[in-house]
């Protein structure tokens, strides 16, 4: 029998909904400096900017730079891309704190509640940890403890940042379970020996725009939402 007695969840688009936050932060923007522009495509393109920088952070080609120092300077691309004008320091900041705003799904509060009853609920995400912090306070998110890549100088998928989380809590990563909507993720930390759940987020994109993860039986759980995992621990594991 194994014991899962940790599960650590990724966080942007797993546990709160990054595009539909970051879309309607950015037309509260467009509003405020009164500049239409096409907010759906610039929210994907944010998201599409950071996810290029941190790759090039995880495989060595880029120094570390932190989640939020990622997202500014993109956003500062973003603006000279959309020709928007005028934008001062305290505007560009304030709307870079967008991404500390997020709203969690629905399910995901239950979910994490009915999970900490038995089990240590932490994050492990990209994020820096002065962002997951004002993120988790503003969503009201029930973690026991909030890892952040940054502790290890770098950004999933590299394989120290599985092994490092486990080593945190003093677990075996066997008695750990990695939780995410993101294939690449969960692939990573399945070959640090963690266990893996798959969670369906079909609207990550946009409405009607999520993820094709393929194949998901190399997976050891598939749910459609937080508030399905703690029954099907269970039944596998228990």
């Amino acid at each position: 029998m194994i014991n899962i007695k940790a599960l650590f969840f990724d966080v942007f688009g797993t546990v709160v909904d990054w595009h539909g936050s970051i879309q309607n932060e950015s037309q509260i923007f467009s509003q405020e400096i009164s500049q239409e522009f096409d907010t759906f495509l610039f929210t994907d393109k944010w998201r599409a900017g950071f996810r290029r920088l941190q790759s090039s952070v995880s495989y060595g080609s880029r120094d570390y730079l932190t989640m939020d120092e990622i997202h500014m300077e993109i956003l500062e691309e973003l603006i000279d891309e959309f020709d928007l004008k005028n934008i001062s320091p305290t505007d560009k900041q304030k709307f870079n704190q967008s991404w500390h705003r997020l709203k969690p799904w629905p399910e995901a509060i239950l979910g994490l509640n009915q999970l900490k009853n038995n089990r240590v609920v932490s994050t492990l995400s990209n994020g820096n940890l002065s962002m997951l912090n004002k993120l988790s306070k503003n969503a009201k998110l029930p973690w026991d403890c909030v890892v952040s890549t940054e502790f290890f100088g770098t950004y999933k998928p590299n394989k120290e940042v599985y092994l490092g989380a486990a080593n945190l809590l003093n677990l075996h990563n066997s008695q750990t379970m990695m939780v995410a909507a993101h294939a690449y993720d969960l692939d990573a930390a399945k070959l640090t020996g963690m266990n893996t759940c798959y969670v369906y987020r079909p609207d990550e994109f946009g409405i009607g725009k999520g993820e094709d993860p393929g194949d998901v039986s190399r997976f050891d759980l598939v749910v459609n939402g937080f508030d399905e995992i703690e029954g099907e621990i269970v039944k596998k594991y228990e």
